[in-house]
Order: structure tokens, then C-alpha cells, then sequence
């Protein structure tokens, strides 16, 4: 009988092969006919171990023999493809604002459409590369890239929360989902685009300085309340192809969850048992760069080099990225000592290859339609105008007293400041080339002409640790009508592998407080200020900047421009001069400057002073709240309608409410929904939190009717197990432009009994 089946099995592969060979396949994973899990089958089987441990190497070399290009996975496309190492020759293209400006948008489409462009740029450089080497994937020219960072703008300092949407986990799942299908998804749903990475997964906000060896302690409460929905919901709803751990770990303060500090490489709780069978992810786990050699050192969570390769396969991290990687060099030694089966190495390199199919690799060029995008597409007329506007959408009116924004266009203006003719800070990290950025200084003198326009930097550099410079400024500004002063920071303060851990002396004296203008610039601003003309201050920056002069009234205007991209000098003179109103909302909080904040390496949310808005308590002095921005414009919104005030506990909420603009001039409103979640006995409940939002655009006297459906999860309570619970009781709703304050109207509906919400269907 065996005999028999074994013989009848060949007949089988025999015609198989006699089949696809007609149609000029020499193997049937070349068949893109065949279902795709059938082609990896095929694939897998053709594959040596050597071959196969090669592929788990984010370098991967060519097949020759299988007709197999080499693939390189290391790019970037935080907010438009990133240069990241790449050889590009005479190209350039879009770079759009950093995602913290983004994320003020809170406009769910633009950061989407922003995900199409990248995607088709990125797959424009990726064709010109292999066409130039044979097929040949080099680096930063890949069709994956490592984006979006959805990790949680947990603590000002962090030198990476520029990196991210905000401090908000509705409004960084909201944009983190949108960027992830404007990546991936296109016009053929045979294929990904672009595959997306949700990062760094799945608890990582600082400290930069130890991030390679460091452990985070959360608890379950946290962990499922803040940590993890932006992560869950890349997965379940963008349906990210990749996930990158963080080079950190976890360590869940639960005697019930074994993760006992695992780097997050090697963390098979959370890359096995919560991403994949949690949440449905079947995906690749690619390592950050270097994670997995440093399970061993510095984390030294394992005693050698094999057993670093053996405990991050066995938790499915599927991929090893970096130059010096440990998968090829000592993945078949653990597979030897029996470390690691190779029924591991075969699953990691079943979801790589599968994914490589779906993005076409394997498929001749007339069949994948992405493999047509051209050289064309590189910064084309379309981009350029949607970098302006995402531009234009990120800017955040923070202060207008006076309406002394928009300025008239016959003024003589003096432009100061260190960041005010900078044109690489405006791009931020992992950024792009550019075929031009203009500063905010370029911008001015195309808005109103050069002549009526006087430029003084004031410091010699963002540090401004001297004065001697600021008399040239001085001088100007007496001389102008109106000081537009451009203070702020720069990736030489906040950047990856850098923390705001301490300020900068002005003229040899004390540091400025960690959180303020660096140096001298706060003095500028002030000295600018006493001079009796209008001073308009603008902000450049990643994270929050804090400063009584820049809030205490001082200063009648105040923009929030944050690291506008290329384009980021033209949408800040629109902004000042009136073309253009600005709705942006503020994606996080700042502080005042005196705040003690806690240890950066402490991530208990709730523990007093607490944790971005959803947490901090009374003792915490806020300068500009999360959900704030003005404009040039006035909003009314109504009382919201609801379809029924009282619910059972896996209702959909409906409601209905007019917003008005009641003013005279165009523009954005920001429609903002939160909930307060009733108390409950042992658990540390947000004080309230952002559920949904609306951009929308309204000329004068306009009248819209907003919808809004809240689903079950909205009215959810994570226990102290990590389970949501939807309890019983009183639950206040609020929807206005920004976050509510404790003398704010809330509407209330009840909901009637308490349930779990995984029960609800």
C-alpha cells in the first residue's frame, strides 16, 4: 500500500510538473496560478537548510538555481520613503511632516492617501534599483518598509515620540491603521504594495540610552488598556504583513504571564501568544536591527550566540535584521545541538516566503501592476500638493490673542531664530531626499516679497548657549512691524538613540529645565517681546516644548509647527499670512517647565502624577492640553442626539450633532468625542479618553450634522487581568473641538448590565 501511494504521488508530481512546464514554469511556486499556500508548499520543499536559514537573514542572497533574486528588508517610510542608507544617485521625492505632525491632522484619510503616495514612490525606487542590477533588492529599496510607529508618545523626553502619532491609543490606532492600508493596499488586491510594519512592538517609549538592554515592567492593565491597542489594531484591522519587536523587554507584573523579562525578540508571550493566536496576526517578525544578538549581550538573557538564535526562532521572530546577524551564522549550530527544530526554521521561512509571493516578487512584471510604477511618480505635481497639504493640516494654532494672526502682507518683517532658515531640520528623521525644501524664512519672502523682509539667526546654532548674537536680531526687530521669532529643537537634541534627559546654559549660566527652549532661545523670545512690537512665535520641533514666556500671555501668538517636511516653510507662511486656517489639534500634552516628571524608565501609567491626559492627576501643571488648537474661525457644536440613552453592553451607540461655523472665515472643524468611563473598585479607570474624531471642512455659517457610531469597545474597562469589561452604569459623553475641561457639559447614557466584551458578538 505504501508502495503504492508512493508511486501513485509521483504519477501525480510527475504531471504536475509536466503541466506547469508547458506553461514555462520550471517549478510550480513559479505558478501564479496555483493558490499561493500550494506555491510556498512547493517552495519550501525545493529549499536546503543552509538555503533556508539564509532566508531568515534580513540580507537575503539570491537562489540562483530557483531563478530566486536577492532580497534586502531593511527600508524605511515613516512619513515618505526614507534614504536610510541607500545608494539613489541624482533621485528625489516626497518627504511629508513627521508623524507627530500628522497625527495633529487627526484626519484618518490624509494620513491614508499619504500611505498611497509613499507606496507608490517606494515602489518606483524599488523598480529603478533592480532594473539596475539584475533583480537584485538592495538596501532601502525594498517593498516592505518599517512603518508606522505605533508606540505610544508615553513620556516627553523620549527622543522618539516624534516618531509617533501621539499619546492618544484611539488616535494613534485610528492614523497607525490608515497609514498601514495606504501602504498596502492598491488597485489589484492580488498583491500587497507595500508590506507594512507595525512598530516597535509592543511596549517601547524610552529610554533611548538603554534601549537595548532595558525591561519595561507593566502591568496586564496597562499593557491591553495602553500598550497594546494601537498594536491590535494594525493587526486585526490594517492587517499589517510585518511586525517589528522592540530591542527592549517586557516583563508583565503577573505571576499568571510567564514573560519573565524576555527581550522583546525572544518574548513568545507577546509575539506568539497575543500576536498571533491573541489577535489572528500571520505575519513576519522582523528583529530591529541587531535585536536578536542582543539577547545575548547586552540583555544577556541567554549564556551564548546559539541560544540567542534558538529562544527568538522558538518565539517566532521570523527574521534577523542587520548587517551582523546571528540567524546565518549560528541558527544551524542550535538547529544541531537541538535548540531549535526545524520545524521552526520551516514555519519562519514559510510566512517569509509567502509574503514575498504576495508581494509579486516571484511573478513576471506584466502580471504585478506595481512592478509598471515609474520614475514619474518621484515627487510628481500630485505629491507635492499633498505634502503641502499634510502640511498645512498638521499645523496647530496653539495661541491668537488679539487675532493677531493671519498678518496683512504689506508689513515689514523681521524673521529671527535659530530654526527660521534651517532646512534640514524641518524634515525630521528617517527622512527623505528632497528635490527642494523650503524654510520658513523662503516661504515668508515668497508670501510678501523679500524686500519687506529682514532675517537675523540670533544663535549660532539650536543650542544657543550665547547671547552675542541677539543685538543683529534686536536691531531688526525695532526697525519691523511685527517679530515672527522660530525657536525650538532638532534631531542634535531628539532622535533615535537620544533622549531629552537635560537642558542647555545661556551664557555659562544653569541648564534650562529639560522640557524648554535650549540655551538662550528663551530669552530671545522674551527680549524680542519687551520691544513693544506684535511677536509671533513659531515652534519647530518633535516633542513638546515648554516655557512660561512662550504661554503666560506674553506672546499674542503662538504656532505649533512641529517638523513640517519639505514643504513645511510654504504651509507655515500660508498659515501666518491667512491663506490657509489651521485646524490642527495637539496630538500630546505639554507640561510646565517645573514638572517632575517621573523616572522615564517607569511605566506604570496611573501612579501619581500620572501619564499623558487620560492619567495625570491635579498635581500636574499643563501649559497646552492634548485635543487643543485654535483658528481663525469659531465653532459651535450642539448637544449630541442620541438614539437611545440606555444601551445593554455590546450596543452599538448612535448619535447625531450640528456643527456650526459662526465666524467669517473657512475653515476645519475638529470634531472630538470623548468618554468617561464610570469607576470601579481596584481599578485605576483613565479620568476620560478620546473614542472618536471628525475633520471636517465648513465654510462660513456652514451647518453640518455629524454621525457618530460608538461600538461596544468605546464604553470597555480594562481589569487588572488585562480583560475588557463593559460594566454597568452612568457613562459621560462629551463632543466638542477639544478636550473637555471639569466645567465642560457632558450628555450621560447608562448601560444596563455588565458583560464582557470578548463575549460580545
Amino acid at each position: 500500500n505504501h508502495r503504492s501511494r508512493m508511486s501513485h504521488l509521483a504519477t501525480l508530481l510527475g504531471t504536475t510538473f509536466l503541466f506547469v512546464s508547458c506553461l514555462g514554469f520550471q517549478y510550480p511556486f513559479q505558478n501564479y496560478d496555483l493558490p499561493t499556500d500550494q506555491r510556498v508548499d512547493n517552495l519550501l520543499s525545493l529549499l536546503t537548510e543552509e538555503e533556508k536559514i539564509f532566508q531568515t537573514w534580513s540580507i537575503a542572497p539570491a537562489i540562483s538555481r530557483l531563478g530566486i533574486n536577492a532580497y534586502n528588508w531593511r527600508s524605511n517610510c515613516l512619513h515618505g520613503w526614507a534614504e536610510s542608507g541607500g545608494t539613489w544617485g541624482n533621485l528625489n521625492w516626497t518627504v511629508f511632516p513627521e508623524p507627530i505632525g500628522l497625527g495633529a491632522s487627526f484626519d484618518e484619510e490624509l494620513i491614508r492617501v499619504i500611505g498611497i503616495s509613499t507606496a507608490d514612490e517606494g515602489r518606483a525606487l524599488h523598480n529603478i534599483g533592480i532594473a539596475q542590477r539584475n533583480g537584485d533588492s538592495w538596501e532601502a529599496q525594498g517593498i516592505n518598509c518599517f512603518a508606522p510607529n505605533v508606540n505610544l508618545f508615553r513620556d516627553s523626553r523620549w527622543g522618539r515620540g516624534q516618531e509617533t502619532f501621539g499619546e492618544d491609543p484611539h488616535l494613534i490606532s485610528r492614523l497607525g491603521v490608515a497609514y498601514t492600508r495606504g501602504l498596502q493596499e492598491g488597485d489589484d488586491d492580488r498583491y500587497i504594495k507595500i508590506a507594512a510594519c507595525g512598530k516597535h512592538y509592543a511596549v517601547h517609549s524610552g529610554p533611548e540610552a538603554t534601549r537595548t538592554s532595558f525591561v519595561a515592567n507593566v502591568t496586564l492593565h496597562d499593557l491591553y488598556d495602553t500598550f497594546m491597542p494601537a498594536m491590535e489594531a494594525v493587526i486585526r484591522e490594517g492587517r499589517a504583513a510585518t511586525l517589528m519587536p522592540a530591542y527592549s523587554g517586557v516583563r508583565v507584573m503577573d505571576a499568571q504571564v510567564q514573560t519573565n523579562g524576555a527581550p522583546d525578540p525572544a518574548n513568545s508571550y507577546i509575539l506568539n501568544d497575543v500576536a498571533r493566536k491573541m489577535y489572528g496576526f500571520e505575519g513576519v517578525h522582523i528583529s530591529d536591527n541587531g535585536a536578536v544578538e542582543f539577547v545575548y549581550d547586552p540583555h544577556h538573557y541567554v549564556a551564548s550566540k546559539e541560544m540567542a538564535a534558538a529562544v527568538c526562532l522558538n518565539a517566532t521572530c521570523d527574521m534577523d535584521l542587520g548587517h551582523d546577524a546571528i540567524y546565518p551564522d549560528y541558527l544551524g549550530k542550535a538547529i544541531s545541538q537541538g535548540l531549535v527544530s526545524n520545524s521552526f526554521l520551516d514555519a519562519s521561512v514559510r510566512r517569509i516566503m509567502k509574503l514575498r509571493i504576495e508581494l509579486g516578487e516571484f511573478d513576471p512584471k506584466w502580471r504585478v501592476p506595481y512592478q509598471w510604477i515609474g520614475a514619474d511618480v518621484l515627487n510628481s505635481p500630485a505629491h507635492q500638493l499633498l505634502n503641502l497639504q499634510s502640511a498645512l493640516e498638521s499645523m496647530v494654532l496653539i495661541r491668537n490673542e488679539k487675532n493677531t494672526l493671519p498678518l496683512k502682507k504689506n508689513l515689514k518683517i523681521a524673521v529671527i531664530g535659530p530654526n527660521a532658515n534651517d532646512p534640514q531640520v524641518l524634515l525630521g528623521n528617517y527622512q527623505g531626499i528632497p528635490a527642494e525644501i523650503i524654510t520658513p524664512l523662503q516661504g515668508i519672502e515668497n508670501k510678501v516679497g523679500s524686500k519687506n523682509v529682514k532675517y537675523a539667526a540670533a544663535c549660532k546654532d539650536i543650542f544657543c548657549e550665547i547671547s552675542s548674537e541677539f543685538p543683529a536680531a534686536i536691531s531688526i526687530a525695532k526697525d519691523s512691524d511685527v517679530a515672527i521669532v522660530f525657536v525650538g529643537i532638532s534631531q542634535k537634541i531628539e532622535s533615535e538613540g537620544l533622549d531629552r534627559t537635560h537642558g542647555w546654559p545661556c551664557d555659562a549660566g544653569p541648564r534650562s529645565p529639560t522640557l524648554s527652549l535650549p540655551g538662550c532661545q528663551e530669552r530671545l523670545v522674551q527680549e524680542i517681546s519687551e520691544l513693544g512690537i506684535p511677536t509671533i512665535v513659531v515652534l519647530v520641533n518633535g516633542g513638546p516644548i515648554s516655557g512660561k514666556s512662550i504661554y503666560d500671555g506674553r506672546i499674542p501668538a503662538v504656532l505649533e509647527a512641529f517638523y513640517p517636511g519639505a514643504m513645511g516653510g510654504a504651509a507655515i507662511a500660508d498659515v501666518l499670512f491667512g491663506d490657509y486656517n489651521p485646524g490642527g489639534k495637539m496630538p500630546y500634552t505639554v507640561y510646565g517647565s517645573e514638572f517632575d516628571q517621573p523616572p522615564l524608565d517607569d511605566y506604570i501609567m496611573a501612579q501619581s502624577p500620572g501619564r499623558t491626559y487620560r492619567y495625570y492627576d491635579n498635581k500636574v501643571q499643563v501649559e497646552v492640553p492634548f485635543g487643543h488648537g485654535l483658528s481663525f474661525t469659531s465653532f459651535e457644536f450642539s448637544k449630541p442626539v442620541f438614539s437611545q440613552t440606555t444601551i445593554r453592553p455590546c450596543d452599538q451607540l448612535e448619535f447625531k450633532l450640528n456643527v456650526s461655523n459662526v465666524g467669517s472665515v473657512a475653515g476645519d472643524a475638529v470634531a472630538q468625542v470623548y468618554v468617561s468611563v464610570p469607576s470601579q473598585t481596584g481599578i485605576k479607570v483613565p479620568k476620560l479618553q478620546l473614542e472618536a474624531f471628525k475633520r471636517v471642512p465648513t465654510d462660513p455659517k456652514d451647518v453640518f450634522q455629524l454621525e457618530f457610531k460608538l461600538n461596544p469597545r468605546s464604553f470597555t474597562t480594562v481589569d487588572s487581568k488585562g480583560e475588557r469589561w463593559i460594566y454597568e452604569g452612568e457613562y459621560k459623553i462629551y463632543v466638542g473641538g477639544s478636550q473637555p475641561t471639569a466645567s465642560d457639559a457632558f450628555a450621560s447614557i447608562r448601560i444596563s448590565s455588565t458583560q464582557k466584551f470578548n463575549t460580545c458578538k
